[in-house]
């Protein structure tokens, strides 16, 4: 057996066993992997890494599990869809790395729907180990830089599995008040013909953000929420939040239990998610 086929295969039974440890999706822990092999990639081009897998990163085995991985990053501000997918391609395959990892950076396509930022972009990329394809992922990369100035702190993100030329890698995250400020305006806008939100997974967020401690402090979340809310609407924070629709019941309280959270039912979760808030609303934003 090659160099190369004994890594890859001494990878996969990594997973497997990981998964099989900690009663995980082999599929999560291998997403894990290829995500965190990409920020070593990308972390010292600026990239500011954002979104789900943050949470991931901040609350092991415990948030729920995210399949893109995001970025804020001037590179969202190429107007052109070939000249950006070539300028990532030429930062992932700059990278002096040798863990076997290589990736094809696919077509990219603006990202549009109601929840769409300006300037997002969702990029299809191929990860390859030891030349062998290993997992197909979405990357989302948005050009909000100026609304998360102030905002962001150094993370670390581990390596999930043992693999040879690897290591942790620390990138620049947006702190846990932006990503709750970005949770809050989700979960409060109006979309097209007045429909309110329907992604019950920012509810779900919200109560872990919360019930891990990370947003105690109301001032600094109220800093959060003005900035958010004057770079995308122009306007100051909504009040009060809009209670959650009736049918996000039976989707909500599967997530509450399979990730253990203490606000198991709607009610629950958006008495405390309303009192986070309005909590903070009656700060003054600091200066």
């Amino acid at each position: 057996m090659s160099t190369s086929s004994r890594r890859t295969q001494a990878v996969n039974d990594h997973i497997r066993r990981l998964a099989a440890e900690q009663d995980q999706d082999a599929n999560r822990v291998r997403r894990s992997l290829v995500f965190q092999r990409l920020i070593a990639r990308l972390a010292p081009a600026g990239l500011i890494l954002k979104g789900g897998f943050c949470l991931e990163v901040r609350l092991p085995g415990t948030a729920r599990s995210t399949r893109d991985v995001d970025f804020v990053g001037q590179l969202a501000l190429v107007a052109d869809p070939t000249e950006l997918r070539e300028e990532l391609d030429d930062l992932l395959d700059s990278a002096d790395i040798d863990d076997g990892f290589t990736f094809e950076v696919g077509a990219a396509t603006h990202l549009r729907g109601d929840d769409a930022e300006a300037n997002a972009w969702r990029i299809s990329v191929a990860a390859l180990l030891d030349g062998t394809r290993f997992e197909q992922i979405k990357l989302d990369l948005v050009g909000q830089v100026q609304e998360v100035m102030g905002a962001t702190e150094q993370l670390v993100v581990p390596l999930p599995v043992q693999v040879d030329g690897a290591g942790p890698v620390t990138i620049e995250a947006v702190d846990v008040y932006q990503h709750a400020a970005e949770k809050f305006h989700a979960f409060a806008r109006l979309y097209a013909h007045d429909r309110p939100s329907s992604r019950v997974k920012d509810l779900v967020d919200l109560v872990l953000l919360i019930e891990a401690g990370f947003v105690d402090d109301p001032r600094r979340l109220r800093h959060r929420l003005d900035a958010v809310y004057s770079q995308r609407d122009s306007a100051t924070p909504a009040t009060p939040l809009p209670t959650p629709p009736a049918d996000w019941q039976r989707s909500y309280e599967a997530f509450a239990t399979g990730l253990g959270l203490s606000a198991q039912t709607v009610p629950a979760a958006y008495a405390l998610v309303s009192d986070t808030y309005v909590n903070a609303l009656t700060e003054r934003s600091p200066q």
